[in-house]
C-alpha cells in the first residue's frame, strides 16, 4: 500500500471515530434530558396517587395526534380506546420523510384520579410494530416493539379532550444491519367520543 492510500485510509478512519465519538455525546445529552422529563412525569404520577382515586364507568374512543421526541422524531396519529376495566388499545401510524411505523399497544391504567380540576390517568403500555425505512432505492421493513409509561391529563372544564406524555423504550428492528433501539418521550393529544 502505498504512502498516499495510506494517509488517506487513516485520514477517513480517524474522521470517523471522531464522528461516532461527537454522535454518542448527542445521544448521552438526549438521554440525560429524556430522563428529567421521565423523572418530572414519575412526580407527577406519585403527586396524583396521592389524590382522591375515582373509577371512570365509562367507555372512550379518541383520536388524536403524537410526536415521538429524540434524535429523529416520528410524528402521527392514533386511536386510543379504554374500556369499562382498566385496559385500553392504541394504534397508530408515525412517520417522517423516509420512516413509516404502525405501533399497535395494549394499555393498563394504574389510577382514575379525580382532582379538584383534572382527570388523571397514569399507565403503562407495550406491543409489535411494523417499521418501514426507505434509502435511495431501497427500502425494508421490519417488526419491532415498544415499552411505555405515561400519564394522561384530562381537564373538568373540556372533558374530551386530553394531553398527556410517556417515556419508553422503543425497538425499531435492524435497518441494513444496525439495530435501532432507543429511549423516546412521546407527547399526544386526544379527542373523545362518549
Amino acid at each position: 500500500m502505498s504512502k498516499g492510500y495510506l494517509y488517506w485510509f487513516i485520514k477517513a478512519t480517524t474522521i470517523s471515530i471522531i464522528d461516532n465519538k461527537a454522535l454518542q455525546e448527542k445521544k448521552m445529552k438526549q438521554m440525560k434530558y429524556l430522563l428529567k422529563v421521565g423523572v418530572l412525569l414519575l412526580l407527577v404520577g406519585v403527586f396524583a396517587a396521592t389524590s382522591v382515586y375515582a373509577q371512570s364507568d365509562e367507555q372512550h374512543i379518541g383520536i388524536g395526534g403524537n410526536v415521538l421526541v429524540s434524535s429523529g422524531n416520528l410524528g402521527g396519529f392514533n386511536i386510543r380506546y379504554w374500556t369499562e376495566s382498566k385496559f385500553g388499545v392504541e394504534a397508530g401510524l408515525n412517520f417522517r420523510s423516509n420512516w413509516m411505523s404502525i405501533p399497535i399497544s395494549g394499555l393498563y391504567t394504574l389510577a382514575h384520579i379525580d382532582t379538584n380540576s383534572m382527570y388523571i390517568r397514569p399507565y403503562v403500555g407495550g406491543g409489535i410494530s411494523m417499521n418501514r425505512f426507505s434509502i435511495f432505492d431501497h427500502s425494508e421493513t421490519k417488526i419491532g416493539g415498544q415499552g411505555f409509561g405515561g400519564v394522561e391529563l384530562t381537564a373538568k372544564s373540556m372533558p374530551q379532550l386530553s394531553f398527556g406524555g410517556n417515556l419508553g423504550v422503543h425497538n425499531f428492528g435492524k435497518f441494513f444491519g444496525i439495530g435501532n433501539t432507543d429511549f423516546k418521550l412521546g407527547l399526544h393529544a386526544h379527542y373523545y367520543f362518549k
